[in-house]
């Protein structure tokens, strides 16, 4: 046979084999996070643990990708020091300027929830300083945030009020949420409740709970 056939049988063949590869990660990518999602979510977390380091999950998602699963993992899980140790690490790592910018807001909302004043303000500083456009409401939010949560303000009461009708599902509880949060803070018990109840009632109602309540 022919030497340049032989090596033109052999291209054709590597890369048929090469698409193959990609076609069976990519399967494997969506099956496996599919699944990875949903252990979670039923609150099997050694059997996440075990599944994220197994060979077929180191093969198709990248180190980074699974420390950042872990992570989400371990909030769920309520384990909050392991999920600092799993997030010092991220925000360790050399990553690309969209990462980064991803990870620093995740890492603001989970400084926030857990009341880390100091690292909050870090992240803050430094989601001011993202440039592009597409990061504007971000910047906004992790501001309203920060003033509410933090800096213990409720300038926002009327203005989210205002935005109440318009919104609804988990949106409309979050909104809920941090409108209590303001009452709070301005001493008002009274309308905390009552938006904390709103709040749990609409988080509930997205996720089918009031549906099983009757």
């Amino acid at each position: 046979m022919d030497p340049l056939q032989i090596f033109t049988i052999i291209t054709i063949v590597m890369f048929v084999v090469l698409a193959i590869i990609t076609l069976f990660i990519s399967i494997n990518k969506r099956t496996l996070f599919a699944k990875l999602e949903g252990l979670i979510e039923q609150g099997k977390f050694d059997e996440f643990f075990k599944r994220i380091d197994s060979p077929m999950t180191r093969l198709v998602y990248p180190d980074y990708n699974r420390t950042y699963f872990k992570l989400n993992a371990y909030m769920m899980k309520g384990d909050y020091k392991a999920a600092n140790t799993v997030l010092d690490d991220l925000l360790s790592r050399k990553t690309s300027s969209e990462q980064r910018a991803d990870l620093v807001v995740k890492a603001f909302n989970i400084y926030i929830s857990l009341n880390k004043a100091k690292k909050a303000k870090a992240m803050l500083d430094e989601i001011d300083q993202l440039e592009d456009a597409k990061y504007s409401s971000a910047k906004e939010d992790c501001r309203m945030m920060y003033d509410i949560a933090i800096l213990k303000k409720s300038n926002y009461i009327d203005q989210m009020e205002r935005a109440l009708d318009k919104m609804s599902g988990p949106a409309r509880g979050r909104l809920e949420y941090l409108l209590a949060l303001q009452y709070q803070n301005r001493g008002d018990m009274a309308k905390r409740n009552e938006y904390l109840n709103r709040s749990s009632r609409a988080m509930r109602e997205a996720m089918g709970g009031d549906a099983e309540a009757k």
